[in-house]
C-alpha cells in the first residue's frame, strides 16, 4: 500500500473514531436528558383527535387522579376502613387489577387520559359553537389563582414550588393557568350543552306517568331491629365470630321482635312508642323523640333499597306497616303514611335573606369563637322582629326587603344585591331555611324569621327570609335532569368518536415526573 493510501486510511479511521465518539456523546447526552425528564416533559405522550399533548400536560391530570385517590384512602383510613390502596407505596408498586396485570399507575394514566380527552373535546366543541368563557368562569379562574398565591404563602414557598409539590415537578404557573382555564370552560360548556335540551310538557308528563314511583313524594316511618348474636371469646380473650347457625338464630329472634312490633302498631300503638319497646337500648332512647325515624316528602328515587319496592307499591294504603328482612343487619320495620305528586313542592327558589347576627363576648380563657349568650340572642331576635315589622310597614314588597337587607344584613355575600339568592336548590340551603322556604303551601311574597346556626347547631343569630319566586317542581326538575343527562351522554358519546384518545409509549414515564 502506498504512503498516500496509508495516510488516507488513517484519516478515514480517525474520522470514523471521531464520528463514533460524537454519536456516543450524543447518546449519553440523550440518556442524561431522558433520565432527567426534560426530554419526556416536552415529548408527545398522548393524543386526542389530531391534537398532541406533552408529559407536563398529562402529568397534571395524572397527579389530579393520584391526589384524589390519596385523599379517599386517607378518609377511609380515618374510619378504620382499608380500601385497598396503600398510601405508603408508589402507584407503580401496587396492583389495581391482578387479572389484567395493571398497576395503580396504569389506572391513573388511563383515567388521566379520559379527563384530558373530556376537556379537549368540550373546549374544541365550545370553540366550534362560538362559546367563550363567561365572566363568572373568568372569576373562578382568578379565584383559583388567588388561592394558589395564598397557599404558597402559607407553605412559605413560591407559587411554582407549590405547584411542583401538588402537580409534579414540570408544571409552571403558565401551564397551570392554561389547563385551569380550559377545565372551567369545559365544565361551563357541558352545562350549557345540557341545558340546550328542552322538552314540552306533554313529554315531561309522559315521563312522569312512566316513572311515578320514583318521582312521587313519600311520607313514612322506619327503624331497624338489629340481630344480636351472643358475643363469645376464646381462652385468650379473643372474640370468636358466631357460627352460621348462631347468626340464623339471632336473625330469627330479631324477626320475632319486628313482627311483634308490627302487630302492636297495627293494634293502634304509635310507631315510635312501639320502637322504644322493641329496639335495643341505644336505638330505643333516640325514638323517644316522636319525630325520630319520620321522613316527609322523600322522593321515590331516594328511598333506601331495603324497603323501596314495598313502600312505592301502588297498592299501599295509609297506615300499612311491615317488617322486611335485611341481610347482615336484622329487620326493618316500615310504616307507609302517604304519597303524592308534590304539585306544590319545589326544587329551586329565589329568596332574599337579611342576616342578624347576635353580639358575642370574647372569652379570655379560650381562643375558640365565642357563642352569644341568651341575652345577646334575645337582643338579636328583637332586632329581627323589628326589621320584619318595618318591612311590613313599608308595604311587604321585594324592593322594600332589598333596601332593608342592604342597610342591615350581616351577610356580606348577598348584602349588596339586597340579600338575593337566585335559583337556590333545596339541597344547598341550611336545614332551617329549607324547612321554611320549601314547606308545602309556601307562597311567593311571604317572609319569616328562622334561626341562623353553625355546623354544630349553635344558634348565632336569625335569618329574615323573603320568598321571592319559585322555580321547577321537584318531579319536573328530576324528570328534566334525567332526560337531559341521557341526551347529553348520547351527544357526548357521538362527539367522542371524532376525538379518539391514545397514550404513547413515552407516557409510561409520566408517573416518574410527579
Amino acid at each position: 500500500m502506498s504512503t498516500s493510501n496509508r495516510n488516507e486510511a488513517g484519516a478515514s479511521k480517525a474520522k470514523l473514531y471521531w464520528a463514533i465518539g460524537i454519536i456516543a456523546a450524543i447518546v449519553a447526552a440523550i440518556l442524561i436528558i431522558w433520565n432527567s425528564g426534560i426530554l419526556v416533559r416536552n415529548s408527545a405522550v398522548a393524543t386526542v383527535g389530531d391534537q398532541s399533548f406533552n408529559a407536563s400536560e398529562l402529568a397534571y391530570y395524572y397527579k389530579n387522579v393520584e391526589n384524589d385517590m390519596l385523599k379517599q384512602a386517607q378518609s377511609y383510613s380515618a374510619y378504620g376502613i382499608d380500601m385497598g390502596y396503600d398510601t405508603n407505596l408508589s402507584p407503580a408498586q401496587q396492583m389495581y387489577d391482578e387479572e389484567a396485570g395493571t398497576t395503580y399507575a396504569d389506572y391513573f394514566l388511563e383515567t388521566a387520559l379520559s379527563q384530558l380527552q373530556r376537556v379537549t373535546i368540550l373546549c374544541r366543541e365550545a370553540e366550534s359553537a362560538g362559546y367563550t368563557l363567561s365572566e363568572e368562569g373568568q372569576q373562578i379562574v382568578q379565584d383559583n389563582l388567588d388561592a394558589l398565591y395564598t397557599y404558597s404563602l402559607q407553605q412559605n414557598t413560591t407559587e411554582t414550588a407549590y405547584l411542583h409539590m401538588v402537580y409534579g415537578k414540570f408544571i409552571d404557573k403558565a401551564l397551570f393557568t392554561d389547563i385551569l382555564t380550559k377545565s372551567v370552560l369545559a365544565d361551563e360548556y357541558a352545562t350549557y350543552k345540557t341545558e340546550e335540551f328542552t322538552y314540552p310538557d306533554d313529554e315531561l308528563n309522559k315521563y312522569y306517568s312512566e316513572n311515578a314511583a320514583d318521582l312521587d313524594l313519600y311520607d313514612y316511618r322506619s327503624c331497624y331491629v338489629h340481630y344480636e348474636a351472643e358475643e363469645k371469646t376464646d381462652e385468650e380473650g379473643n372474640i370468636v365470630e358466631p357460627t352460621e347457625e348462631e347468626m340464623a338464630t339471632a336473625m330469627d329472634a330479631a324477626g320475632e321482635k319486628a313482627n311483634a312490633m308490627v302487630a302492636d302498631i297495627q293494634g293502634g300503638t304509635a310507631f315510635n312508642t312501639a320502637a322504644v319497646e322493641y329496639l335495643d337500648e341505644t336505638s330505643a332512647e333516640s325514638f323517644k323523640d316522636p319525630e325520630n325515624g319520620h321522613v316527609t316528602a322523600a322522593m321515590g328515587n331516594t328511598i333506601p333499597a331495603n324497603f323501596k319496592d314495598w313502600l312505592t307499591n301502588g297498592e299501599r294504603q295509609k297506615g300499612d306497616v311491615t317488617a322486611i328482612k335485611v341481610d347482615n343487619v336484622g329487620y326493618c320495620v316500615v310504616q307507609f303514611l302517604g304519597r303524592d305528586k308534590g304539585e306544590h313542592s319545589y326544587q329551586t327558589a329565589d329568596y332574599r335573606n337579611l342576616l342578624v347576627l347576635a353580639e358575642t363576648t370574647p372569652s379570655e380563657q379560650s381562643d375558640a369563637p365565642a357563642l352569644p349568650s341568651e341575652e345577646q340572642l334575645k337582643a338579636a331576635k328583637k332586632q329581627a322582629d323589628e326589621l320584619l315589622a318595618q318591612w311590613k310597614k313599608d308595604g311587604s314588597k321585594a324592593d322594600a326587603f332589598a333596601t332593608l337587607a342592604k342597610e342591615n344584613s350581616a351577610d356580606e355575600n348577598t348584602k349588596e344585591d339586597g340579600g338575593l339568592n337566585k335559583d337556590a336548590d333545596r339541597g344547598a340551603v341550611s336545614a332551617n331555611i329549607q324547612k321554611w322556604l320549601f314547606a308545602d303551601g309556601r307562597k311567593a311574597g311571604e317572609a319569616s324569621i328562622v334561626e341562623h346556626t353553625d355546623s354544630s347547631n349553635n344558634v348565632l343569630g336569625y335569618n329574615i327570609i323573603f320568598a321571592e319566586d319559585f322555580g321547577e317542581l321537584r318531579w319536573k326538575h328530576q324528570a328534566l335532569t334525567t332526560l337531559r343527562s341521557a341526551d347529553y351522554e348520547e351527544w357526548y358519546n357521538g362527539v367522542m368518536e371524532q376525538y379518539p384518545a391514545e397514550l404513547k409509549d413515552a407516557a409510561k414515564k409520566v408517573p416518574d415526573l410527579s
